[in-house]
């Protein structure tokens, strides 16, 4: 072997090896709730779709940034993983509509105008229930809300805390999905999709990361709700009831303390009491307390 053969034989054994592409983990996908997060959650687990594991590099987001694509990644706080999910675009504040936060895409046609410099718009305070097109899914119930005028993307995230197996420490899993108003109604969901329609969901796997009330696919899924701190559920906590036959027993406020008859300031007692309550009751009369 010469010397020439021998250095590009050893440049070739020191170079790293090629990244593989990273692609969308569904390539188009409308999720509408978290039992639809849980269901593609459930298919990475079951290793028939792919996870996110590193940050999209400039070709894979121009590529794969689109409407349609669902992004599933786990947060890591050790350089092997994703700290926080970016996709090099502007977004604007986040907008909650259970179970999702949603951004709207900032275009160069909206001039990146300060918050200063933004026309005041009056604040509603939006509540669960019926709205006025009463949707089933979280994107149309944000569409229907903010008016359904942006031409650019929405982004739509969702988290929850994943436990693999019993003893192990839960993990945070988030999803991430585009979409714009003018290709929702034609993208498929769940139920619609060969692979995930066959998906079950398994109890007790999945309980959501940003919770404000139990909602109703946390329930049917067997999650225990999280507290406000975003922390995993105690295992045994329980909350104190009385027994109903001791309530029951329990004398009533009039009877406890007698009645009363109210004369300027002083109290003249009615029922019965212990000699001791009865001169403490003289006491405060003769000081006249108003």
């Amino acid at each position: 072997m010469d010397i020439l053969t021998f250095l590009i034989f050893l440049l070739a054994y020191l170079s790293p090896p090629p990244v593989s592409m990273q692609q969308a983990t569904h390539s188009r996908l409308h999720v509408r709730d978290a039992q639809d997060a849980h269901t593609v959650f459930e298919a990475v687990r079951q290793g028939r779709l792919r996870a996110v594991t590193r940050r999209l590099n400039d070709s894979e987001r121009s590529m794969f940034v689109r409407s349609g694509s669902v992004f599933v990644w786990e947060e890591c706080d050790d350089e092997s993983g994703l700290k926080r999910w970016t996709d090099g675009r502007v977004w604007g504040q986040s907008r909650m509509r259970e179970p999702y936060l949603f951004y709207d895409e900032k275009l160069p046609s909206d001039g990146f105008k300060s918050a200063e410099q933004q026309p005041k718009q009056p604040v509603f305070r939006f509540v669960d229930g019926p709205t006025r097109s009463s949707p089933g899914s979280s994107a149309l119930l944000h569409q229907d809300r903010s008016g359904g005028h942006h031409t650019g993307l929405i982004k739509q995230a969702y988290s929850a805390f994943v436990i693999l197996s019993p003893n192990s420490r839960p993990r945070k899993w988030h999803l991430t999905a585009y979409f714009t108003y003018a290709d929702l109604p034609s993208i498929p969901t769940v139920d619609r999709d060969p692979l995930l329609s066959r998906i079950t969901v398994p109890r007790g796997i999945y309980s959501s990361g940003k919770v404000r009330g139990r909602s109703d696919s946390d329930r049917s899924s067997g999650s225990p709700e999280l507290s406000r701190s975003n922390s995993p559920p105690e295992p045994h906590m329980s909350v104190y009831r009385p027994p109903m036959d001791r309530a029951r027993t329990l004398p009533s406020l009039h009877d406890s303390i007698g009645a009363y008859n109210f004369h300027g300031s002083n109290f003249n007692s009615l029922g019965s009491r212990l000699p001791e309550d009865h001169r403490v009751i003289q006491m405060l009369n003769s000081r006249h307390i108003i």
